[in-house]
Formats: structure tokens, sequence, C-alpha cells
């Protein structure tokens, strides 16, 4: 009898699910549980595509650090997740360096479309792929995002903030630090050198490079650039740029500290939340008017 009254009792005042609070928005350090509750109340996922490639004396991942920053930021700012992406797509003018890392823009995008269809699948419909100083990430994240559209019918998004930033009228002081900040909020803030790590001979040209004035020529002319032109880089030390490193370990801290707060609050600008609210109508328009009215004429799926 006690049995019975106690499944009664459970049927009537079922028991509160126990989950484990978020306690990170990367995917892949949350539990199954936690990552099926979260699907619940958000279906938003933002994946950085970045490159590994000679950067001088800078950390040779870095531009997929800057990507990851700004997922990590936008996670926040949505109440999405984020998760690791493509670390070394096409790398460009680079892979002349032992610290570049290459494959074809083809196998970026393929690697990251089964990534895209995976995630489709349980569940992650609005997903937001973003990349940041890498000039040949298009090739690869742009082809994705409209190959995917094509075979799934599903609008996910690509956000190139070296493209994007020119919107927002920056000042040069509030991103002054931006790089600073992307390797703080991701963890990688130590891979920055600073003054005294890297000597002068070190930090120059690994030899004599002679001029090449034919590309040159067509650079005053507007007609290079990754997208553009076939080309490699003269030196392993040519890439990269020379910015001032800091004098200390404490005031790339502190660098660390202003840059985080500038790239949270160029994301707080960007206002991704009324973002995302538009990327699910536009999906919702796309299913409910586009395909109906031109099924037949659309690209197969997958």
């Amino acid at each position: 009898m006690n049995r019975i009254l106690l499944a009664a009792l459970l049927a009537a005042f079922p028991i509160a699910a126990q989950v484990r609070p978020l306690h990170t928005r990367d995917l892949t350090r949350l539990s199954q549980v936690q990552v099926a509750e979260q699907l619940k109340k958000s279906d938003v996922i933002f994946i950085p595509v970045g490159a590994v490639e000679t950067n001088g004396i800078q950390p040779s991942g870095r531009d997929y650090v800057w990507p990851l920053a700004y997922a990590m930021a936008m996670a926040e700012e949505t109440g999405g997740l984020y998760s690791q992406g493509l670390v070394w797509s096409y790398p460009g003018t680079t892979v002349i360096a032992p610290s570049t890392i290459y494959t074809t823009p083809r196998a970026g995008t393929a690697f990251l479309k089964d990534l895209a269809h995976s995630l489709l699948r349980q569940g992650f419909r609005r997903q937001v792929y973003l990349s940041s100083s890498h000039g040949p990430a298009p090739l690869t994240v742009g082809t994705l995002v409209r190959e995917f559209f094509e075979e799934t019918k599903v609008p996910i998004l690509y956000i190139n903030m070296d493209t994007y930033m020119p919107r927002l009228q920056l000042k040069a002081q509030e991103r002054s630090r931006l790089l600073y900040g992307a390797h703080a909020i991701t963890g990688h803030l130590e891979d920055l050198p600073v003054q005294g790590d890297y000597g002068a001979a070190e930090s120059g040209p690994a030899m004599p490079v002679p001029e090449n004035v034919g590309l040159a020529t067509l650079g005053k002319l507007g007609l290079s650039g990754s997208l553009s032109l076939g080309s490699w880089v003269g030196d392993v030390m040519a890439h990269g740029g020379s910015e001032v490193l800091p004098g200390s370990a404490a005031e790339r801290n502190a660098w660390g500290a202003e840059g985080t707060a500038q790239l949270r609050a160029i994301v707080r600008r960007m206002q991704m939340k009324e973002a995302m609210v538009a990327l699910r109508q536009h999906d919702r328009y796309t299913q409910e008017v586009l395909v109906p009215k031109f099924g037949p004429l659309l690209p197969p799926g997958r």
C-alpha cells in the first residue's frame, strides 16, 4: 500500500530535475545532461575559425585566439554556448614557415560542414562562425555558409570581424589592446612576448629579402591580397607586424585587462541578442515562405 501511495505521489508531484549549473559555456567541457538542459533554453552556438601560421615573434596560433575570444564573449552575451572550431584553416601567404600548418580551403570547408551538420542534428540550429585577423578565412567559411544553406535550407551566420569592425568606427584607444584582451579571455596571455624575450636579430628578417617589385606594384594598384592573387611572403618573419611590446609581465597583465574590457564593449555594441532573434526570424521565413514557394527549383539536400 505504501508503494502504491508513493508512486501516486511521485506522479502527482514529479521530483524537480537536479542539473549542475553551467560552470562554463564551452560545449566540450559540459556534461550531456548540461548540454541537453541548455538546448531547452537556447539553440545558439559560436564556432571560431583561425589559422596556425608564422606571426614573427608573436604566437603562431594568434589568428585562432582572436575569434575564440569573440566566441566566448558572444556566448556570454547571448546565453548561448561556444565550442572549439577549426584551429588551422588555409593560411595563405605564410606556408613558407616551419610554424605554419597548411591545409587547403576545401579541406577546411569539408571539416566545418561535417561539424555544422552534426551540430544541427544535435539541436544547435543557430550557428555563428567567426574569424578575425585572418584574410583568407572567407575562402573557407564563406563557402561553408553558402553550401550548408543550399544543402539544409537552414541559414547559419559567418561574421568576419576584419570586415565588420570598420562599421563600429572605433577610436584608436577603443581597440588598442584587443590582442591582449583576446589572449587574456582565452587564457593565453602568457603566449604574448614582453620586451627582452627576443633579441634584435631574432625579431628581424631571418635573411636578406630582395624586393618583389611586381607584387609591390600590384599592391599599389590595389590588385593584391589573399583572395585576389597567389603569393607568398618573402621571409618567415615578414608576417605578423612589429607591435610595441609590454615592458614586463605586469604590464602585459594590465594590457590584458584593458583589452578584455575593450573586446567585451565591442561585443555589446554588436547587438548579438538582437542578431540571434533576427536569425531565427530569417530561418522561419525561409522555411515557411521560400521553401514552399520555390521547392522544386531549390538545390537537393545532402
